[in-house]
């Protein structure tokens, strides 16, 4: 079974080299390695060229130009179009995999045709208090339950570390968003909604390379803005979809929002927070009392969504409060998992 691996590459000279050669001495046979260079300004093409004409399998490298920047998404999205293997790969550029990272997922793959198959991951420079993939190894089967572990972040949103059917990918039109920084977790969202069987394999086979100034860390405005839109955007599709009588769905999109707002508060601008609370509270899929009495909508959730039930002002400051009060929580349960306080 032939697998493709998606690689984008912007700005990452100190990091493609230790990327590329995680691929190349990968233990699986049947690669292709999709390199997409987004016009990149520094030298890392250079780099990728000097590993792909030293290496013993350079030939299984296939490497896509963009004449402009276009971000990742798009780069993703040309490394998908161009990828001729049976699954893909999506991985960052400044991160990197283990030896046995395509085997470990492919040979699930091979063994069960699921939709997707997913392994664990390792934080590098960085510490995490909770486990990144919380299923053990094993099959779901059933969008339901699927769904289900998503909606309970059993399951990681990121893009990277799912071996994901090409085929899967066409069929059900999930493809990258331009435009917005938090692209992973919409696009997780519709594999969510599509996927019918997936595979887990609880191993850590990729490593991510935390960075404190990257993009999606960066308390930009443009981050911010793609906050809001993320949440617009899934709001879209779930209607498109026809799915906003699906509890699940519900419950998924009034934690975005509130994931969302957890970033806009901490930015000084309390104008934005406004502006982000009146947009989020006016797309909404079910009514204020469906939201707060309604089947499926735990004790958290019910108490969160009074705001809807108060007069706008007033139900900004509440939500706001809830909202801050939760990442104050987040934050002790942190530093005493760290044993800093």
């Amino acid at each position: 079974m032939k697998v493709s691996i998606i690689i984008p590459v912007y700005n990452v000279s100190a990091y493609i080299e230790r990327c590329l050669l995680s691929v190349l001495n990968q233990t699986w046979q049947e690669l292709e390695v999709v390199v997409v260079d987004d016009c990149t300004p520094d030298n890392s093409m250079e780099i990728v060229n000097a590993v792909v004409a030293s290496h013993p399998r350079g030939e299984i490298v296939k490497i896509m130009h963009h004449n402009v920047n276009r971000g990742l998404s798009a780069a993703r999205n040309t490394g998908t179009c161009a990828a001729t293997g049976e699954y893909v790969y999506y991985l960052d550029s400044d991160d990197y995999v283990s030896e046995d990272c395509i085997t470990s997922l492919a040979e699930m793959a091979t063994a069960h045709k699921p939709d997707f198959v997913i392994g664990n991951y390792q934080p590098v420079g960085g510490k995490c208090w909770a486990l990144p993939l919380r299923l053990p190894t094993g099959i779901l089967y059933g969008n339901w339950r699927i769904m289900s572990a998503f909606v309970r972040d059993e399951w990681y949103v990121m893009a990277w570390n799912k071996l994901i059917r090409l085929s899967f990918i066409f069929e059900n039109e999930i493809f990258f968003q331009f435009g917005i920084t938090a692209e992973d977790e919409y696009w997780s969202f519709k594999v969510a909604c599509a996927v019918r069987k997936m595979c887990v394999v609880d191993k850590v086979t990729y490593f991510y390379v935390m960075q404190p100034d990257s993009i999606v860390h960066t308390p930009s405005r443009n981050n911010l803005d793609s906050r809001v839109a993320v949440v617009a955007r899934t709001y879209d599709y779930i209607i498109s979809m026809y799915l906003s009588d699906n509890p699940l769905v519900n419950r998924y999109f009034e934690q975005l929002k509130e994931r969302s707002f957890e970033t806009i508060v901490r930015d000084e601008d309390t104008s934005y927070h406004r502006q982000s609370y009146r947009i989020f509270r006016e797309i909404k899929l079910l009514s204020p009392t469906k939201l707060l009495f309604g089947m499926g909508v735990g004790l958290k959730q019910r108490v969160l969504n009074v705001h809807y039930m108060l007069p706008k002002p007033m139900g900004y400051h509440y939500y706001k409060a809830l909202v801050r009060g939760k990442m104050l929580l987040i934050w002790l349960k942190w530093r005493l998992n760290a044993g800093k306080l």
